[in-house]
């Protein structure tokens, strides 16, 4: 598989992780991310990971964060959030992943 990546951070108010195309290893990578099937952003993987550049992935320059504004995401419920190549839609490594609810009513 030639794009390999990983959402590090999952939060009702923040997506980031990295994105790297084993096969154009000195381009950056446009991804699109959805949250149950809507397009919520489009953004490219062009942020520096030193963790990343220490695994030999490309030069390092393949993060992405996307801030979704307080109120977007209800933070009583879960979501389906997908990230994916711009493009080719080819999904990032373990996409779609399951936001859990951040605050769980108890009766």
């Amino acid at each position: 598989m030639p794009l390999l990546g990983h959402v590090g951070t999952l939060t009702h108010r923040r997506i980031a992780g990295w994105a790297w195309d084993r096969d154009a290893p000195d381009e950056r990578v446009w991804l699109v991310v959805s949250i149950e099937r809507r397009v919520v952003g489009r953004i490219r993987a062009d942020q520096f990971r030193e963790d990343v550049a220490i695994e030999g992935k490309g030069d390092g320059w393949c993060g992405f964060a996307l801030d979704l504004p307080a109120g977007v995401l209800n933070v009583r419920r879960a979501y389906a959030i997908s990230v994916r190549r711009d493009g080719d839609s080819t999904h990032l490594p373990g996409s779609p992943y399951v936001l859990e609810p951040a605050v769980r009513l108890v009766r």
